[in-house]
C-alpha cells in the first residue's frame, strides 16, 4: 500500500501537467479562429444613395431659398408653424412668394406680432401667409412691364387682391387692407417659382 502513494502522486502531477498542456492548446486554438476570421472579413462600404429627381427639385425649392435668406428667417419660422412648407417644397407650383423681411415683422404691432405665435391663431398665421403667396412664376420685369400701364392686380392663394403699381423704379403691392409693401431684393429663382423680398406684413388693419 504504502508503494502505491508514489505511483498515484506521480499519476496525479502527470494528469494536472496533460490536463494544463490541453487547455493550453484549446485556448490557442480558439484565438487563432478568432484572428483568422477578423482578418477574413471584408470591410463594409456603405452604398451612396442617388437622389430622385423630386428630392433634387425640393432641394433647389423656393422654401429652399427662403431657408438660406437670412433676412427671411421670421418668414420662414411662420410657414413652418403654420405647416405651409410642404406647399412650397413639394408642390410644383409654380409660385411666386413675397416675403417679407424680419424687420417687416418687428414693425406690426407686438400684440399681432405675438399672436402668430399662439396655436388657436393658426388659421388667422395661414390666412396672412397665404395671401404672400401668388400662383404663376412673375419675375419683377413682368411686374413692372404689366404695372406700367396702369394698376396691375394679383389674386393671392387666400383669395385676397393685391395691386402692383410703379412708383418711380420701384415696384410696390398695395393689400386690400391697404398696407403697401415695396419689393428690394427679387427674383431669387427657384425649382418651382421665384421668390421677391418686400418691406410690410399683408395684415388687416
Amino acid at each position: 500500500m504504502k508503494n502505491m502513494y508514489p505511483f498515484l502522486s506521480l499519476l496525479l502531477v502527470f494528469l494536472t501537467l496533460l490536463s494544463c498542456k490541453s487547455d493550453t492548446k484549446e485556448a490557442t486554438g480558439d484565438t487563432s479562429e478568432e484572428a483568422t476570421q477578423v482578418v477574413s472579413e471584408k470591410p463594409v462600404v456603405k452604398e451612396r444613395k442617388i437622389p430622385t429627381e423630386a428630392e433634387k427639385k425640393q432641394a433647389k425649392s423656393v422654401l429652399s431659398k427662403l431657408m438660406v435668406t437670412p433676412e427671411l428667417k421670421a418668414f420662414t419660422s411662420f410657414l413652418v408653424s403654420a405647416q405651409l412648407t410642404d406647399l412650397v417644397m413639394k408642390d410644383e407650383g409654380p409660385y411666386t412668394i413675397l416675403a417679407p423681411t424680419n424687420e417687416a415683422f418687428d414693425n406690426l404691432e407686438e400684440s399681432v406680432r405675438n399672436g402668430f405665435l399662439r396655436r388657436e391663431n393658426k388659421e388667422q398665421l395661414t390666412a396672412v401667409l397665404r395671401n404672400h403667396i401668388v400662383s404663376g412664376s412673375l419675375d419683377s420685369a413682368t411686374l413692372f412691364q404689366n404695372s406700367k400701364n396702369g394698376n396691375y392686380t394679383l389674386t393671392t392663394l387666400n383669395g385676397e387682391t393685391l395691386t402692383v403699381t410703379k412708383e418711380g423704379n420701384d415696384i410696390v403691392i398695395t393689400a386690400a387692407s391697404g398696407v403697401k409693401a415695396k419689393i428690394g431684393k427679387s427674383d431669387i429663382q427657384g425649382s418651382n417659382g421665384v421668390v421677391h423680398i418686400v418691406d410690410a406684413v399683408f395684415v388687416s388693419n
